[in-house]
């Protein structure tokens, strides 16, 4: 397993410097996008995963149908939200999801590499049956014993 995969995948804080300038004043937007920094760089696959529809459908199923979550380089932006809802619970479901695709992805992985592992095996013994076979043939001319 890669240093970045043995690392969870998730979040680790809020960037402030990305949320509104107006945030706690009367002109602040009811909701907006919130940039969160990820643990370690995601995985091709992680990110895959994370487009899913299923993401969408799992937020709308714990009561955040107006929240999606998109990748920005090392950034988790959450779309449509605010930091009460975050802190009533919605970091809480981010986390869960980021930590299923993480274990999805790490299984994933571990599948295609055992795959890969039994298709190098297959062809290491063919590849020995074949060198078997060659080493057995023997051009050396001989005498018949009929003769």
């Amino acid at each position: 397993m890669t240093e970045a995969a043995a690392e969870e995948f998730g979040v680790t804080h809020i960037l402030v410097n990305e949320l509104p300038a107006d945030l706690g004043s009367p002109d602040a937007p009811s909701r907006y996008d919130v940039a969160a920094v990820f643990t370690r760089r995601p995985l091709p696959r992680e990110l895959d995963l994370l487009k899913h529809p299923d993401v969408g459908a799992r937020l709308a199923e714990e009561g955040y149908g107006e929240v999606a979550l998109h990748v920005a380089d090392r950034r988790l932006i959450i779309e449509h939200t605010n930091l009460d809802e975050l802190a009533a619970g919605l970091a809480t479901v981010i986390g869960r999801i980021l930590a299923d695709i993480g274990a999805q992805a790490a299984t994933e992985k571990v599948d295609r590499d055992a795959s890969a592992a039994e298709l190098v095996r297959a062809e290491e013994t063919r590849a020995a049956a074949i060198v078997s076979a060659a080493a057995r043939i023997d051009f050396r001319p001989r005498r018949s014993t009929y003769e």
